[in-house]
């Protein structure tokens, strides 16, 4: 199951009756006499705790000036920047729900997000109002757009906004279970879904994450190149840094390695935080590491997709950066994970943080030993673990059964207590009545040095059941060519067994994938098919 809690403090995971996330982040930290440490980095602007905390509570008494109150629901649109921050932060604050949405949502997305969480207000810039536009009309409790950086614009400006609302408010006496944001999830099964979480959600999901998964102290900065939107961004690069007290980067723009890098050189950043997709992409660049002084980086962490076994030790052989995997998702946020003193074994998720109750059970419930893969459980009474499914009850019930939480990631554990991912339960192939992982395809294949990034599926075989397709992106000094994809074959069988090895290479300039960078099977299940 999961580690004890021997050896832990009093305090590790004690939730209080009574709690508000502003006020256990920054006002928290302005109480305690950390008010002039610096909470965000933004291009050459240092904002401290204290400046945060009287901003937070202008736009905490703006929101309460158009309506928003205790309860009510508004978005954010936002790439990463301080009035994201302050916006999220005063709904919490004033007991409203922030919604942080992804800038690469789609129309349609925004339109099932605000009906669905019935949102009074939006928070956007410029360049992404258009679909905002285009649905609003369809779109009957949304009744107020302000604008992060514009003046005029035909909508109001945040600067106007806040302007002339106090800098003094005192947080909601928000119980730890009430509803404190809503986060949809990206779509790689259909319509997002609308995840509740609590205000205990911080300290439930916190206090494992800042103790042992990045070991924050309030001398670190953290910086990731991801959206904040984004769940596994959403705590480690915004509010649990806050809570510990120390500094993040407000990364302004979407990924660029060399943006990216030449942050890291800026800021000199001791945590940073990526997906598997950015690592292959820095180790894409040749002699990249010559380039870029990256010694600043003590702990680097993996999220979002399986971290393959050779960009791990690329990772570290290039630049000399251990990157540890993790695996978390959208109803609760990492869970499992490589951490110091835990030795690293390459291809696996690493073990639960203590406090979190995890198992492998069949397809009745029931635990399984080591060695076979099941589903991947959580205990239903975690208390990171999502209140529910906004309107969707029906389907949270159907996961929430016989006290766990069915993540939907099939999985396995061995004698020493790592946990190995097989893949999303709707992923696996089944060949010759063999099941095959597409993950431990895709690990082998991005053996061979040609291979940037590899996603594998099954595909309809009327003798077979389905054969293994893999879909490849290559590195830029590659072209692809059959004799290459007969050599890749060949490199996969020399890793694992034969039968699991691609019948077909496809390549392709890029892979499909959800706003949060996880790989689209389905859509190229789909492709396949036809």
């Amino acid at each position: 199951m999961t580690q004890g809690m021997a050896g832990l403090p009093p305090d590790y995971l004690a939730i209080p009756e009574r709690l508000n996330i502003a006020a256990a982040t920054v006002d928290r930290q302005v109480a305690r006499g950390a008010g002039d440490r610096v909470a965000f980095h933004y291009g050459s602007e240092a904002i401290t705790y204290r400046e945060l905390q009287r901003r937070v509570n202008q736009c905490g008494n703006a929101l309460g000036r158009i309506g928003i109150a205790r309860g009510d629901r508004f978005f954010i649109r936002s790439r990463n920047r301080p009035e994201y921050a302050v916006a999220a932060l005063a709904g919490f604050k004033i007991g409203a729900v922030p919604i942080p949405t992804n800038s690469l949502f789609r129309a349609w997305e925004i339109e099932n997000l605000v009906n669905n969480s019935e949102a009074k207000a939006a928070f956007t810039t410029p360049d992404l109002m258009g679909p905002i536009g285009e649905v609003w009309p369809r779109c009957p409790s949304l009744k107020h757009v302000v604008m992060f950086g514009a003046e005029g614009a035909g909508h109001l400006a945040f600067n106007e906004f806040v302007a002339g609302a106090s800098d003094e408010l005192g947080p909601a006496d928000t119980a730890a279970d009430d509803l404190a944001f809503i986060i949809y999830t990206s779509g790689t099964t259909g319509r997002p879904k609308g995840v509740e979480h609590a205000h205990r959600w911080l300290v439930g999901t916190g206090d494992p994450i800042v103790r042992f998964l990045l070991e924050l102290t309030p001398e670190d900065i953290v910086l990731s190149p991801l959206e904040i939107s984004f769940m596994y961004a959403w705590g480690c690069a915004f509010l649990y840094p806050l809570y510990a007290g120390c500094a993040s980067v407000l990364y302004p723009a979407r990924f660029d390695v060399e943006r990216a890098l030449r942050a890291v050189q800026q800021y000199r950043p001791t945590k940073f935080l990526a997906v598997p997709t950015i690592y292959r992409m820095i180790l894409g660049r040749e002699g990249i590491e010559r380039d870029y002084d990256l010694s600043s980086i003590r702990i680097a962490i993996s999220g979002g997709e399986p971290l393959p076994a050779d960009t791990y030790h690329e990772m570290k052989g290039r630049f000399g950066i251990e990157v540890w995997d993790s695996i978390g998702q959208t109803e609760i946020h990492n869970y499992i994970g490589h951490r110091m003193g835990l030795p690293v074994r390459t291809g696996s998720m690493g073990q639960p943080f203590p406090g979190h109750v995890v198992t492998i059970v069949d397809d009745e419930g029931r635990e399984i030993p080591a060695g076979t893969v099941g589903h991947l459980v959580i205990r239903s009474d975690n208390p990171g673990l999502a209140r529910g499914y906004r309107k969707m009850e029906d389907l949270w019930q159907r996961l929430n059964r016989g006290g766990w939480f069915y993540t939907g990631d099939l999985a396995q554990r061995d004698a020493d207590g790592y946990y190995w991912y097989v893949s999303r339960s709707d992923d696996l192939i089944k060949s010759r009545a063999y099941l095959i992982s597409p993950k431990e395809v895709e690990s082998a294949c991005m053996l061979h040095p040609a291979v940037l990034e590899a996603a594998v599926v099954g595909v309809p075989d009327p003798e077979i059941g389905q054969r293994v397709k893999a879909y490849i992106t290559l590195k830029a000094a590659h072209t692809a060519a059959p004799a290459l994809a007969a050599a890749i074959i060949e490199k996969v069988k020399t890793v694992i067994a034969p039968y699991k090895a691609p019948k077909d290479v496809e390549f392709v300039t890029e892979l499909p994938k959800t706003a949060t960078g996880k790989i689209l099977r389905r859509e190229l299940r789909g492709r396949a098919a036809s």
